[in-house]
């Protein structure tokens, strides 16, 4: 059986991928990588710490979990060579006379502050997340432009990474002052917007801190004209593999709603949600309400429609229908009946396939 580190390397290799490359979307320092590979177990954390870094690289590298735990149980828990102990001579220095009823108790002291220091030492060392202060916003807030300024302070060599949602909008590698301070500038969409800062520092520890920012912006009208607040899509979104959800509100006035022509039911609660399957590439998505007296509002979002994999949309109409439909040549649950006129479904895959 090939050791755990030579399993390790060889499926890193294979893939292609350095170590520098592995510790950067791990976020596992590089030296216990390398020391997970070459079977160092000395320049491990603790064995939880060590499971931990194990179970994620293990994932990253798409190996079998479970099986590579054993495994390192197995090769860590190597019996220890046998240790021999001389006798220690008493030690007379002047009148103090060192007895073993004087050493034993001196030397169990020691021993017990010796491991309270190590407890401590692994506790502030790989247990503590490093300092993460948002002074700016310092807590969740409105906002009335898009364009947004994050502050904060963490330690001065941490890697700072700024996430919005919707969008996902990400600003990585952040390098903060000498004194610690950061700034970056970001978008926001209409609508609640949830802001995610991070910090990851030279032991791979990570600091987490969010806010939630309201973007209050409303579609610039004459009078008489009726007031749209597009919340959904954000204007530049990539949407993967899913429909584009349109969604926002709109004033009293409106009485009449319309998103690519698709005309949209006026609620009571002054909302409106609707999905669109697009083919890939750039679409836009224009949304047109009118008032009673015909005047009318327009907003626009460009959104970018990309497909990793084969997404099947199906809706049965004219009648009922029985359905199979088998995705990566696995049979989809639920499937393999009769659907009501009406009914659709989504299937997602590497190779769809459907019987009908």
């Amino acid at each position: 059986m090939a050791r755990l580190g030579e399993t390790l390397r060889t499926q890193r290799e294979k893939k292609g991928i350095t170590l520098e490359q592995a510790a950067s979307d791990t976020r596992i320092r590089e030296k216990f990588l390398k020391g997970l590979e070459d079977g160092d177990y000395q320049t491990l954390p603790g064995t939880v710490y060590t499971k931990g870094f194990l179970r994620n690289y293990a994932e990253y590298l798409e190996l079998n979990t479970e099986e590579l735990v054993v495994q390192f149980h197995q090769e860590r828990d190597l019996p220890d060579v046998p240790r021999s102990f001389k006798p220690m001579n008493p030690i007379m220095r002047r009148s103090l006379i060192f007895t073993p009823a004087v050493l034993v108790p001196v030397v169990v002291l020691a021993g017990i502050v010796l491991f309270v220091s190590y407890l401590y030492y692994q506790f502030v060392s790989f247990a503590v997340p490093p300092k993460l202060e948002v002074t700016d916003p310092p807590t969740d807030s409105i906002a009335q432009s898009a364009d947004f300024v994050v502050r904060g302070r963490t330690v001065p060599d941490g890697r700072v990474t700024v996430q919005v949602f919707p969008g996902p909008l990400t600003v990585a590698d952040i390098r903060p002052s000498a004194d610690g301070t950061f700034s970056v500038n970001v978008q926001l969409s209409p609508g609640a917007n949830h802001i995610v800062v991070e910090v990851l520092d030279t032991t791979g520890k990570v600091g987490r801190a969010s806010r939630t920012v309201r973007l209050e912006t409303a579609t610039a009208t004459s009078p008489g004209e009726p007031v749209i607040i597009v919340e959904q899509p954000a204007n530049g979104a990539t949407f993967t593999n899913t429909p584009v959800l349109v969604s926002g509100r709109f004033d009293p006035s409106v009485a009449a709603l319309t998103v690519n022509g698709v005309q949209v039911p006026i609620s009571d609660a002054r909302s409106f949600e609707i999905r669109f399957t697009y083919p890939a590439g750039p679409q836009t998505i224009t949304i047109v309400a009118r008032n009673a007296a015909g005047a009318t509002s327009t907003e626009t979002r460009t959104v970018s429609v990309t497909y990793t994999a084969a997404v099947v949309n199906v809706t049965v109409k004219g009648g009922e229908a029985w359905l199979q439909a088998t995705v990566d040549g696995t049979v989809v649950p639920g499937t393999g009946r009769v659907f009501r006129e009406g009914e659709s479904a989504t299937y997602t895959g590497r190779e769809v396939r459907l019987r009908s």
